[in-house]
């Protein structure tokens, strides 16, 4: 398979995965791979060359929801078509009037969110910490260095239902330190970030989180 290489790094495909495995070693006609923990370089084993996927949609055009894909792989495509109100509010420009270049930020839907509401244990916050940080930071690959930014973070919920969107903050947390993860920002300190302000957006099957980000000139 082409796609398997020695050296090449793969990460899970399920929406909440976040595991990152490398290639070892493989040889064409293999039915297992040797791989390893990208992190560490530890827990060698052998898997499966049908759990490697070329890449992490189906044919369909839906995502995977187990096995590996090649790391940057892209995700599902967006449905051909959409409802115009759904459209309409998509464009919407939340930083109106303002100056500076603009970037979105979207992650994938239906990926559990942090509730400043909610009461869990320290290792389950930090997992789920950890998901929404990793997905926040593949998220924006394609957004540049920024000396500072003013950011809005959206919460697309499920339903109609009034909500207070404050708190999701820690959910908003975590994608910011993404962005940071990422290089989008140095820091995510009163001097680089303006925010994030947390709004209520339209609704979305499965819920989601939009940052969207403004650039500002430096202080």
């Amino acid at each position: 398979m082409n796609h398997i290489q020695t050296g090449r790094i793969f990460e899970a495909c399920h929406p909440q995965g976040t595991a990152r495995i490398r290639i070892v070693r493989y040889a064409d006609g293999d039915t297992r791979a040797l791989v390893a923990d990208v992190a560490s370089g530890a827990r060698q084993r052998l898997i499966l060359v049908s759990s490697l996927h070329s890449t992490a949609v189906t044919r369909t055009g839906s995502r995977r929801k187990s096995g590996y894909a090649p790391e940057g792989s892209p995700e599902a495509a967006p449905p051909t078509a959409r409802p115009p109100q759904e459209a309409a509010a998509e464009a919407r420009d939340w930083f109106e009037g303002m100056p500076g270049r603009r970037f979105r930020v979207a992650l994938p839907p239906r990926l559990l969110l942090l509730n400043s509401n909610q009461r869990l244990h320290h290792h389950r916050r930090a997992e789920l910490t950890k998901v929404l940080r990793r997905a926040a930071w593949a998220a924006s690959r394609g957004v540049p260095h920024l000396e500072r930014a003013h950011i809005i973070g959206v919460l697309h919920p499920t339903d109609r239902q009034r909500r207070d969107p404050a708190n999701w903050y820690p959910s908003f947390k975590a994608c910011v330190d993404g962005l940071v993860d990422q290089g989008v920002l140095d820091d995510d300190d009163h001097t680089r970030v303006v925010g994030p302000d947390m709004r209520i957006g339209h609704t979305v099957a499965g819920a989601r989180l939009v940052l969207h980000i403004r650039e500002v000139a430096p202080q």
